[in-house]
């Protein structure tokens, strides 16, 4: 008997992490003769074949892998998964994601609507995992992500095939040389413009691993960013659902832009402006807080001033990207 869902997995590395995924999908509520996982190895390092073993033998999981012999991205690694895929939903999910134990029952009751061509559901941090200064932010608030993240999503598989897939152009490397894409947004957004139809399940929830990074990476994260305008470029639509008055990304990011105005015109023309960037400081602090106590505004900046270097990255790589792609997105 075919499945009624394949759970398609994209990995590098992360044994661990992969390993918990599997027992989170060990224990659905589907049941285990329902549903395949499909295990893309994406030019690992780590033996991830111990792994995939040890789930069929011990968890009693029908698993079915491959490895790439190139690491194009996650994007290529999923498509090559779809295509090895059997059930008519795909369900993506991510290598160091737990799912609820009824994900995928739940999902795949999405789709007993005929005209439902694709679902998501909430990403949220997995449970007693807390997200500190330097985490890395992979979860949102348990409402539909306009970016349709394959970290929790479900697709038909004639759907996906019709339309393509994952478009292999949009996967690139970041200046670190780490996998930075846009794909998964890219395709909901391709069906969403045809005029299919799509749904949000709140109760279809799937637990990201909180991940702490170093001080340098955290702050160079937002260097992956870059894609943003080329994203934008192919689907303007995404200026009123992602950004502030349809050109910021960041809605504070203004305030650094008027600063670097302030700042210029100090150092050549005014130099008596530079004396206003503490005043719209504390003037950002009380209207973000509601408060005009001293120690409540003095957290206020310091954390500001941390955030700050991370925040000329940001504004970098998507001025970068503007120019590259021809979008202007600040």
């Amino acid at each position: 008997m075919k499945p009624e869902v394949s759970v398609v997995i994209s990995v590098k590395n992360r044994s661990a992490l992969l390993w918990d995924c599997l027992t989170g999908l060990a224990v659905q509520t589907l049941g285990n003769d329902r549903f395949e996982v499909v295990i893309i190895d994406n030019m690992s390092s780590e033996d991830l074949g111990a792994v995939v073993r040890r789930a069929r033998t011990e968890l009693g999981l029908l698993i079915r892998s491959t490895r790439t012999t190139e690491d194009r991205g996650p994007a290529p690694a999923r498509n090559l998964g779809v295509s090895m895929a059997e059930a008519p939903i795909i369900a993506f999910t991510d290598s160091d994601c737990r799912p609820d134990p009824a994900w995928l029952a739940i999902g795949l009751a999405a789709f007993d609507e005929s005209d439902v061509a694709f679902a998501t559901g909430p990403v949220l941090p997995k449970l007693n995992q807390v997200a500190g200064l330097t985490s890395r932010v992979t979860f949102a608030p348990p409402v539909e992500n306009p970016t349709f993240p394959t970290a929790n999503a479900f697709y038909r598989r004639a759907i996906f095939l019709k339309f393509g897939g994952f478009n292999p152009e949009l996967s690139f490397d970041d200046p670190f040389g780490r996998a930075t894409e846009c794909a998964d947004t890219d395709l909901a957004w391709r069906i969403v413009d045809a005029g299919r139809q799509h749904r949000f399940v709140a109760d279809a929830v799937m637990y990201h691993e909180v991940e702490s990074l170093g001080v340098l990476m955290w702050l160079l994260e937002p260097s992956r960013l870059f894609v943003l305008p080329e994203l934008i470029r192919r689907h303007p639509q995404l200026r009123r659902e992602l950004l502030t008055a349809r050109l910021f990304f960041y809605p504070p990011s203004w305030l650094l832009y008027l600063g670097a105005i302030v700042v210029l015109f100090g150092l050549f023309v005014w130099p008596w402006l530079l004396a206003l960037l503490p005043v719209l400081l504390i003037g950002r602090g009380i209207v973000r807080t509601r408060s005009v106590d001293p120690r409540v505004l003095l957290q206020f900046c310091a954390r500001t001033l941390l955030h700050l270097p991370r925040m000329l990255v940001m504004t970098a790589s998507l001025l970068y990207g503007s120019i590259r792609f021809r979008c202007l997105v600040l």
